[in-house]
């Protein structure tokens, strides 16, 4: 499939696709590009992601959200140059609903978890949401441009990653971008504190259902496992 190639003369869009290895990435990213680094994330109290004037060379990180109405062209009409990493779908849907409980346990307010859901119950319902509309919490909806699976990556993007080998990809990105290999920063902002009072089930015997569900979600970690730079 298409690949841009890297160009330093206009900014560089990287996004952090939720519970996807995005805070790890951005400690990179901090260390290759410094004050050129611009983080697009809503405030404590769900403000808005800060509008920033990006110049030639910068990198904005962030979560971009399409259906959200943060997506990256709703953002910077302009962007055209992406990279983006992807997790294994059942493992990432299942590390957004425990992080949708820690959440709450900060005291967010969480409406999906109003009616204190089960797993299996939050799952049909997100099928069932992305069914009638594009899902705010589905991979897709973190990309620049509505797309089949097949073709989510053909337009804009520099690079394509998977966090199940984001170490090595990591080294691929620096060569791509021209920056220094180093050891890839694994950081989890959700450490053991926080993760205490995580709900405690396995959930192993729902991948099946899952994958069932969604495999549009499948299908889109296919094409980013296939993709390759220019």
């Amino acid at each position: 499939m298409p690949a841009n190639p890297y160009r330093p003369d206009r900014p560089l869009y990287s996004l952090h696709v939720p519970k996807a290895a995005g805070s790890s990435l951005r400690k990179t990213l901090q260390d290759w590009f410094g004050e050129g680094l611009k983080l697009h994330y809503r405030g404590l109290q769900g403000e808005p992601p800060e509008r920033f004037q990006p110049q030639p060379g910068d990198c904005v990180h962030g979560h971009f959200n399409r259906v959200r109405g943060i997506g990256v062209r709703d953002y910077y009409p302009d962007a055209e140059d992406f990279i983006v990493f992807l997790r294994e779908p059942f493992d990432r849907f299942v590390s957004q609903w425990k992080y949708l409980h820690y959440q709450k346990r900060a005291g967010g307010h969480v409406p999906e978890l109003d009616d204190g859901p089960s797993f299996e119950t939050w799952m049909r319902r997100r099928h069932a949401f992305a069914v009638e509309q594009e899902d705010p919490f589905g991979t897709s909806a973190q990309l620049p441009f509505a797309a089949p699976p097949a073709q989510a990556f053909d337009r804009g993007f520099v690079f394509v990653g998977l966090l199940e080998r984001f170490a090595s990809d990591v080294g691929r990105l620096a060569d791509i971008l021209s920056r220094p290999k180093a050891d890839a920063q694994w950081v989890n902002t959700a450490g053991e504190p926080q993760r205490a009072g995580d709900p405690d089930e396995d959930y192993a015997p729902h991948r099946a259902a899952y994958a069932a569900l969604f495999p549009w979600e499948y299908e889109l970690y296919a094409a980013a496992e296939a993709w390759r730079p220019a």
